[in-house]
């Protein structure tokens, strides 16, 4: 078995299709089935079952295909380290970023990352946080950018920044200076639908579970972007809760409508996440030096641990 055999196995699978693979390999149909059946012969093992369409992986062969996928990023992982060595950066870096810190953050610092980096192709997809761990885990993502602690053990997490939350209130409630999680209407209060990561955080922020209010109209809108649950939010004359870069991007009239909160104030902390295993360390630190670059001028300053309220 080789190499070659290990990355043909792998076009298939992800191509679902014998001749679609082979021209991804640029390589001839019969070439790649030769070796694939050489490797399947050698093993004793049928991974692919032919007669599907699409073609389908064996129960044996899902096995297999796991640990091909490691043994090929850990080939990768060494081309990395000799670039490294050779002072040269080229291929591919894959980012996860979840939704709710992608539309603010990745117009700060991307295309001055990328730049830096000429040779290297940044792929960027927005995905949730259980897809992050889960992609960072299985080595087919480099990078997550997301809201830590994850405390994952398979994981290395690096802070970057702590971005507080604001009040973005519609009501017609009398306009305060400043708010605290008490004075919450529970009542009015719109989150986006369960599985972001950010509806965790605010529920960590309310107790929401143990403040739950009837609301006063008989509609349950489950928001899936903050785009949705701002205009939701408005023409209910209802309340939410954003985080600064977010509210930030709010016209100077929706602005109006922004409440800081009082000490101690909410925060998340976002950061970059990692395989432990993880070789890309010049892109990391290049990754961490280029965001922090942009965004820690954009955020208030918190001046001691007193006066905020990590969630």
């Amino acid at each position: 078995m080789n190499i070659q055999q290990f990355q043909y196995v792998l076009a298939v699978v992800e191509h679902k299709h014998f001749e679609t693979a082979a021209e991804s390999c640029f390589v001839t149909q019969s070439t790649l089935s030769t070796m694939i059946n050489r490797l399947e012969e050698e093993i004793g093992i049928k991974i692919f079952n032919r007669k599907t369409k699409p073609v389908s992986i064996t129960k044996e062969g899902e096995l297999l295909i796991d640990r091909l996928r490691i043994i090929n990023k850990e080939i990768d992982a060494l081309n990395n380290v000799v670039q490294e060595l050779k002072g040269e950066m080229t291929g591919e870096l894959k980012i996860g970023i979840i939704p709710t810190v992608a539309p603010d953050l990745l117009p700060l610092f991307l295309s001055q990352f990328a730049s830096r980096f000429p040779k290297v192709t940044v792929v960027v997809q927005e995905m949730t946080t259980p897809d992050i761990q889960k992609s960072l885990k299985n080595r087919t993502l480099d990078i997550g950018i997301l809201a830590i602690p994850l405390i994952e053990p398979e994981l290395e997490e690096l802070p970057l920044y702590l971005e507080p939350f604001m009040v973005y209130d519609c009501s017609k409630a009398k306009r305060r200076v400043n708010i605290s999680i008490n004075q919450l209407d529970y009542s009015k209060l719109w989150l986006l639908e369960e599985g972001h990561c950010l509806t965790t955080q605010v529920q960590n922020i309310c107790d929401i579970s143990n403040k739950k209010e009837q609301k006063g109209i008989n509609i349950e809108f489950k928001a899936a972007s903050l785009g949705s649950l701002l205009r939701f939010t408005q023409s209910n004359k209802g309340t939410t809760i954003l985080p600064y870069l977010s509210s930030q991007e709010l016209s100077e009239k929706e602005q109006k409508n922004l409440i800081p909160f009082s000490t101690p104030v909410p925060v998340r902390s976002i950061g970059l996440v990692t395989h432990k295993h993880f070789v890309k360390k010049k892109l990391l630190i290049e990754l961490e030096k280029t965001i922090k670059e942009v965004v820690n001028p954009l955020l208030p300053k918190l001046k001691d641990s007193q006066e905020i309220n990590p969630v």
